[in-house]
């Protein structure tokens, strides 16, 4: 399987990595296993993304996105791009012959053809990382050029057993962190757990409940009658005692009741005789205070009794 990878692509150390996905088991063309090819003197390749380029263009034994990977040099040179593959599922005629986590998110996968053993992990382009032995002078057919530079298939067999090495796939499944808004799903008061179904159409859609239970609403009533009854009584008892207050001051403000007036007497001539023999007697027995001077320096000054 081919297209857009989910992956975005990633930029380390100044080469950015452009990914190609395998998301679905690919199923191979009838007939790979015994599909060889010589690109180096002295070597068979078999399962090889380029065997259907090359030399057959109707056989397909890997995915495209494998092919993409495969033989990316031949897109050109290239130092500042490389391709992997991600995600990556295995072909359904291939195994998965190890896996390897990178990091918390990343997950290497490598995959070899049915009945190749898996050596070592090699480059991209390299082979030698899944291999297969053929047993000694057991005939093969595989495709090679001639001086012409054609690809033609020529048959041979080995004095001794020979390796075949069968082209690996592997790439790399991240876990994406992929964060959704958080949704608010409003819910009627009245709803119980679980989804509730819309009402009916034509029907009065209920109001929503206070929340108070029938008690408390009658609770309720009552404290408010007994409350209303015991204001009642107060203003009664505070009336009673603003008007008995108001009495009491009014009667406090009325002027005392008035004496009976009595016209004074003049005073007889004898009184008066009395009251001037008295007034006379005191000023012929008035005697000035008597100063006594005392001889010496800063002597005091004491003054007698004036009456």
């Amino acid at each position: 399987m081919s297209g857009l990878s989910m992956y975005p692509p990633e930029t380390h150390g100044g080469v950015t990595t452009s990914w190609v996905p395998i998301g679905t088991a690919f199923p191979s063309s009838r007939g790979c296993e015994s599909l060889f090819w010589s690109v180096v003197a002295n070597t068979l390749a078999a399962w090889d993304p380029g065997y259907g380029i090359s030399v057959d263009s109707n056989t397909r034994c890997v995915p495209p996105a494998a092919t993409t990977w495969w033989d990316q040099d031949r897109l050109g040179a290239n130092s500042l791009t490389v391709i992997s593959i991600g995600p990556i599922t295995c072909p359904s005629a291939y195994s998965t012959v190890t896996t390897s986590v990178e990091n918390e998110s990343s997950t290497f996968v490598a995959c070899c053809p049915p009945n190749y053993t898996f050596v070592e992990i090699e480059d991209r382009g390299i082979t030698g990382e899944c291999s297969s032995e053929l047993p000694a002078n057991q005939e093969v057919s595989y495709a090679i050029r001639n001086e012409a530079n054609n690809w033609v298939i020529t048959s041979t067999s080995y004095s001794t057993a020979t390796p075949i090495w069968g082209i690996p796939i592997h790439g790399y499944n991240i876990v994406q962190q992929i964060t959704s808004p958080t949704s608010t799903t409003a819910t009627s008061p009245n709803s119980s757990t679980g989804s509730a179904s819309p009402p009916a159409t034509g029907t009065n859609t209920p109001q929503p409940s206070s929340g108070l239970s029938t008690g408390a609403k009658a609770g309720i009533g009552v404290g408010v009658a007994v409350g209303a009854l015991l204001l009642g009584v107060l203003m009664f008892i505070f009336i009673i005692q603003r008007r008995r207050k108001r009495t009491i001051s009014d009667e406090d403000l009325q002027p005392p009741p008035a004496l009976p007036s009595a016209d004074p007497k003049p005073p007889t001539n004898a009184e008066l005789e009395g009251w001037r023999g008295a007034q006379v007697y005191e000023v012929q027995n008035f005697s000035p205070p008597v100063v006594h001077e005392v001889h010496g320096r800063n002597a005091p000054v004491e003054l007698g009794p004036r009456y």
